[in-house]
């Protein structure tokens, strides 16, 4: 398995290892050749690889590229940069930002993609009540479409692919297209509901460049289940996740915290905890369907049963942490990253600015994806959702900490200048709530 993700971006360059998580970012001038270092240690650069520098620059650029070689070689053999190193580069940033932030900061002033979400099949075998999903009929996009799809995403500068569904693994093709991703070079996060695995599967997962496999989980029992609606094999579940975490597969479960389950989480938890000690993610926020609002929503927590109910069952399980800020409302223009630094793909190759805001860039099965990709397609798209227009927004006291959501709000309001209720409550509760 190839464990090195790489990006040469416009002036920055990315790397990532998916065995440790440890990653390297620069940006500027010498970063270009930083794809050639990796490629071949042995790489000499010359001045003709900086042809729009004046030959009196050559000696600083030198400098800066031999610096350049020996962060890379020491990120490559596990080690951390020196001192030395950091303080004579003056590519390296403040050490204290770590590269993954040095790279969203990038991405969000150049318009750089870094992210796609692709729903990979509307199939699914649970009809959970606070499901977004419209229909479960859309089979997918083929193998050999969602290859050129991944070639365009590579040109595009696209680090993280997160692959869902429906349920994905009810595709026969699904490890296929797993590894199909990952021979692309991309790093996956793969979300599940957990109940198709296989020892084959996850002996495929085990070798695959998977950051986070997350799986949510719906009950804690075997038998039918109120919120799937379906049949839940809550023992298969288990065994499942104690054979991904048998075999080092980054794993994270999920929980979505309603009425339905608000006062059964300590029992919840403890089930959990019996199978892993893995992270579990209690997340109260429920979207509405893509058609429109439904009955789901209504199980969505009050501001109430979040700060009297949720939020002792966070604090005395430590899963409690506060949001940390998100945007300067001073100077942003558009209220999230959706368009910006991700995009969205639904199995009709439809593409989005993200899966939550249904506006329709263009398709990828039949447009040009890499005129659909482009910055000034994503500009165009996003130019009506500006942050100047959100006037309850600008005034919130959390402004800073919130995305205000213009996806939800437009299918909830049927104005995206209105921020969504709900979405306020949520945000408001993981900000204001104070640390015991």
């Amino acid at each position: 398995m190839n464990t090195l993700i790489s990006r040469a971006l416009a002036d920055a360059f990315f790397a990532m290892r998916t065995d440790s998580k440890d990653a390297i970012f620069f940006e500027g001038g010498a970063s270009r050749i930083a794809q050639q270092f990796i490629d071949n240690p042995g790489f000499v650069p010359t001045a003709a690889d900086f042809p729009e520098y004046d030959p009196y620059c050559w000696d600083d650029i030198k400098e800066d590229c031999e610096c350049l070689r020996s962060e890379i070689t020491c990120f490559l053999k596990g080690r951390k940069i020196s001192d030395d190193t950091q303080n004579r580069a003056n590519f390296v940033t403040d050490k204290a930002v770590t590269p993954l932030a040095k790279l969203k900061t990038y991405a969000q002033n150049n318009w750089q993609l870094t992210s796609v979400d692709i729903e990979l099949t509307h199939l699914c075998n649970c009809r959970c009540r606070f499901c977004y999903l419209s229909n479960y009929k859309t089979h997918g996009m083929f193998i050999d479409e969602l290859h050129q799809l991944g070639l365009a995403l590579r040109r595009a500068g696209i680090i993280f692919i997160s692959l869902t569904g429906g349920e994905l693994f009810l595709r026969p093709d699904a490890v296929d297209i797993l590894n199909m991703f990952a021979e692309l070079n991309f790093v996956l996060d793969i979300k599940s509901n957990g109940t198709l695995l296989d020892a084959k599967k996850i002996d495929a997962l085990a070798n695959l460049p998977v950051f986070d496999m997350q799986i949510s989980i719906y009950d804690i029992v075997d038998g039918h289940s109120d919120i799937t609606q379906r049949v839940y094999p809550f023992t298969r579940v288990t065994e499942n996740i104690r054979q991904l975490v048998a075999a080092d597969v980054p794993l994270t479960l999920s929980v979505t915290v309603g009425k339905h389950n608000i006062n059964r989480l300590d029992e919840i938890h403890q089930a959990l905890k019996d199978i892993t000690d893995n992270d579990i993610f209690y997340s109260p926020y429920i979207t509405p369907r893509r058609s429109g609002a439904d009955n789901g929503i209504r199980l969505r927590l009050s501001a109430k049963e979040l700060n009297e109910k949720l939020l002792p069952f966070l604090r005395k399980t430590h899963n409690f942490s506060r949001l940390e800020s998100y945007r300067d409302c001073s100077t942003c223009l558009h209220p999230c990253t959706a368009g910006i630094t991700q995009v969205a793909v639904d199995p009709l190759g439809n593409l989005y600015p993200c899966l939550d805001l249904p506006v329709v860039i263009g398709n990828v099965k039949h447009g040009n994806v890499d005129t659909l990709l482009s910055s000034e397609s994503r500009q165009s798209a996003m130019s009506q959702f500006r942050m100047a227009d959100m006037t309850q927004c600008l005034d919130c006291e959390v402004r800073g900490y919130c995305d205000s959501c213009v996806g939800i709000a437009l299918v909830e309001n049927g104005d995206h200048t209105r921020p969504a209720r709900h979405k306020c409550d949520v945000v408001r509760f993981f900000v204001l709530s104070n640390d015991p």
